[in-house]
């Protein structure tokens, strides 16, 4: 075929070989189409359209690890609003509520949570009720209805100020995040989700965790009765069982004397100036490992509590006391160093119990607990001023001072001094507040109450079966740490 140009250059026509021409009309320069131009067109379609799901998927990705680490915050702001909250439990619950809002605010603004008060006490274990003897002893919501328990413990809610004592606290709040870059694709903020934290006070019925050397010094003298020191005997043995005997190891005085002959290990000497005033060492055996905890019938610990008797002498103070402090520092050599170490610094503890004023004999020694010896007055004045010379040492020493006096409305020192419960009360440790511990008259039931919950270290008794429920109290006001707990659903 022969082809023809236009005036332009292209080919227009030309002549086929049977000489009959062919119009053909090609653009100069003209190429064939590319598929692959085709996919790139769709790809960059397709993107095109990705970019907005991309973009969004980010943009939640970016907001929602914002939301997580807004909601740990959250957590720790409430964790430490509960433990500043329930440092003033249980004595001053319009300041725990206070501080808990106040401290969660400060460390979370905006957060607004709400509070709620509990009674946290010892559970049965396995049938998951209120062990018998945690209320009012540990704190007094009034009632157990309500009460959540799992094997460990029990949560009973509790009507702060309204004459309850309350242990524990919840701070609950949530909080609305905003996003910075979901809003792009419509949505504005995301929630924390309501998160609660829950702290004790107290060893909160249930086995205390933290170590403690604690010597308890009980009264069997004859003023007495014999259902009173059988009372006695039943209340120390039930607060054995709401120890943790790997943490707290105990060691049993009495008021008066114990006999060093062989057969049980607290028999009475007979004596105010002869026989140990602390016959059985630091114990770590007092209790078994079932749940709850049960008493080791071959602890010496238990042993001596069951077979304790009465003494037969007078009542001395000074001494006893001085003895028991010496005894916790190493002054006079103790078993500690036998016995397993525990993490941390044990606190040192004595819960010193009596029903009267002394009455002792003279005996020439010093009040500084670290000069050996005993000392004791005739002179109910000058011995009541002797044991608060002594406590004074003791408790400069870091020596945490419990006090119980039982049956004491009336008696005082040397019979026209001093109330023996002022006495016993100033001879306390002063309250997690700093206050000196103070007695009331301690004569009706109300008295008792009001004196057993006011949150210092004196505590005092009108009969025998309280004072079961006062020695828990006391274990549990040495035990005043707080800390976190999980509030049984």
């Amino acid at each position: 075929m022969h082809s023809l140009k236009d005036r332009n250059g292209n080919t227009e026509a030309g002549v086929g070989e049977s000489g009959k021409p062919v119009r053909l009309r090609i653009a100069h320069g003209a190429r064939r189409p590319d598929p692959t131009s085709r996919e790139r067109g769709a790809s960059i379609l397709m993107f095109a359209l990705l970019v907005p799901v991309l973009f969004g998927s980010v943009a939640l990705a970016i907001d929602f690890g914002h939301l997580l680490f807004e909601r740990q915050h959250l957590s720790n702001a409430l964790d430490a609003a509960a433990l500043a909250g329930v440092t003033s439990l249980p004595n001053d619950p319009a300041t725990a509520q206070s501080a808990a809002l106040s401290y969660a605010n400060s460390n979370d603004p905006g957060t607004v949570p709400t509070v709620k008060f509990w009674c946290v006490v010892g559970s049965t274990g396995a049938t998951k009720t209120v062990a018998s003897g945690q209320v009012p002893s540990v704190c007094d919501p009034g009632t157990v209805a309500g009460a959540k328990c799992n094997e460990t413990i029990c949560a009973i809610p509790c009507v702060a100020g309204s004459g309850h004592t309350c242990n524990s606290i919840t701070v609950t709040a949530s909080t609305d995040v905003p996003f910075a870059f979901a809003p792009v694709i419509g949505i504005n903020t995301g929630n924390t989700g309501s998160l609660s934290s829950n702290a004790c006070r107290g060893s909160c019925g249930a086995q205390s965790p933290n170590p403690m050397n604690v010597a308890i010094v009980a009264d069997r003298t004859g003023s007495m009765s014999d259902a009173d020191l059988s009372s006695l005997k039943s209340g120390i043995q039930s607060t054995l069982q709401t120890m943790t005997n790997t943490q707290q190891y105990v060691a049993l005085g009495t008021i008066g004397r114990s006999s060093s002959t062989s057969g049980c290990i607290t028999n009475p000497s007979g004596s105010q100036t002869s026989g140990p005033w602390l016959p059985v060492p630091f114990s770590n055996d007092y209790t078994t490992s079932a749940t709850p905890p049960a008493l080791n019938s071959s602890s010496n610990l238990v042993k001596g509590l069951q077979c304790l008797t009465h003494s037969g002498t007078g009542t001395s103070l000074a001494s006893p006391m001085k003895s028991a402090a010496r005894y916790l520092l190493g002054f006079d050599t103790n078993n500690l160093a036998t016995l397993p170490t525990r993490s941390g610094t044990p606190r040192n503890a004595i819960i010193l119990e009596t029903d009267g004023q002394p009455n002792e004999p003279d005996v020439a020694g010093s009040t500084s607990v670290a000069t050996p010896g005993d000392i004791g007055s005739s002179n109910g004045v000058t011995a009541c001023n002797n044991l608060l010379a002594v406590a004074a040492d003791a408790k400069a020493r870091g020596i945490l001072i419990v006090t119980v006096g039982y049956n004491l409305s009336t008696e005082r020192c040397g019979g026209s001094g001093a109330y023996v419960r002022d006495v016993l009360a100033a001879a306390a440790s002063p309250d997690s507040h700093g206050n000196p511990s103070t007695a009331n008259s301690c004569t009706t039931a109300a008295d008792i109450s009001a004196e057993n919950s006011d949150g210092d270290y004196f505590f005092c008794a009108g009969s025998g079966t309280a004072l079961g429920p006062i020695f828990v109290s006391a274990i549990n006001a040495i035990s005043g740490n707080s800390h976190l707990i999980q509030i049984p659903s």
